[in-house]
C-alpha cells in the first residue's frame, strides 16, 4: 500500500513556491470564498441560522468589494465574454440561497450554493486561470462520484472492486495535484499540515480497503472520504 504522507511536506517546498502570484481580483475572491465555503458547510449540516450568517458575509464581501471594484474585467480576464453576467449571477445565486434558508429549505440552499463554485470554476477555466481552490473543487467533484456508489454485501463484485479502483486512482492523483499547488502562506501551518495528510490517510484507507477485498470496509472508507475532505475544505478550501 503506497503511503503519501512520507513525501508530502518536500513536494509543497518544491512546487508551491512556483506558483504565480495571484491577482487582486483573485484575492478579493478569496475573501468572499472563506464565508462562501462556511455557508456550504454549515448547510450541509442543516444549521439555518449559522448559513444566514455566512451567507449574509459573503454578499456583504461580493456586493462591497467585488461588484464594486470589477465593473471591467481586470487584465488577468481580459476578453472575458461574461464577466459582468458571472458576477452578478454570482449575487443572485446567493440571494436565492439566503431566501431558501429563510424559508427552513436549508438542504436546498445547499445545493443552490453549489452553483457559485461552478460559476467561479466556469470563469477560471474560460480564461486558463487555476487558483488552489480550483485544485480543491477538482477533488471535490471526483469524490461526489465516489460518494454515490451503492455498495453493499450482495453487490460486491470484481467488476465493481475494479470500477473504484479506478476511481480511487483519480482521487488519489488528484489529491497530489492539491499537494503540488499549495500557496506559499500554508505551508508552515501545522493546522493545514494536519488537514491534508488527513486528506491523502483517507484515500489510503480506502486503498487499505479495496486490497483486503472487504466490501463493508469499502464502504465505511468511502464515507470517510467526506469528512476529511470538508475539514480541509472549510478552513483552506
Amino acid at each position: 500500500m503506497q503511503n503519501w504522507t512520507k513525501p508530502l511536506f518536500g513536494v509543497l517546498l518544491l512546487t508551491a513556491s512556483s506558483l504565480p502570484a495571484m491577482a487582486g481580483f483573485d484575492e478579493d475572491v478569496d475573501k468572499a470564498y472563506a464565508p462562501y465555503r462556511v455557508a456550504l458547510f454549515k448547510s450541509n449540516q442543516n444549521d439555518a441560522e449559522a448559513t444566514k450568517m455566512a451567507i449574509g458575509k459573503f454578499l456583504k464581501i461580493w456586493d462591497g468589494t467585488i461588484l464594486t471594484s470589477y465593473t471591467t474585467a481586470p487584465a488577468r480576464y481580459e476578453g472575458e465574454a461574461n464577466w459582468s453576467k458571472t458576477l452578478t449571477d454570482i449575487k443572485a445565486i446567493a440571494v436565492k440561497a439566503d431566501a431558501a434558508t429563510k424559508e427552513g429549505k436549508v438542504a436546498e440552499a445547499h445545493e443552490i450554493l453549489e452553483a457559485i463554485r461552478d460559476e467561479l470554476d466556469g470563469l477560471r477555466d474560460r480564461n486558463g486561470i487555476r487558483v488552489f481552490s480550483s485544485y480543491i473543487n477538482a477533488y471535490h467533484s471526483e469524490m461526489e462520484h465516489l460518494l454515490n456508489v451503492k455498495l453493499s454485501k450482495e453487490s460486491w463484485s470484481p467488476k465493481l472492486a475494479g470500477d473504484i479502483h479506478e476511481q480511487l486512482g483519480v482521487l488519489a492523483y488528484l489529491a497530489k495535484d492539491i499537494t503540488a499547488h499549495v500557496p506559499v502562506a500554508y505551508q508552515d501551518q501545522d493546522a493545514f499540515k494536519a488537514l491534508l495528510n488527513g486528506l491523502h490517510q483517507s484515500i489510503n484507507g480506502l486503498r487499505a480497503a479495496l486490497d483486503d477485498n472487504d466490501p463493508m470496509a469499502v464502504a465505511k472508507a468511502i464515507k470517510s472520504l467526506k469528512p476529511a475532505y470538508a475539514k480541509l475544505f472549510l478552513k483552506f478550501g
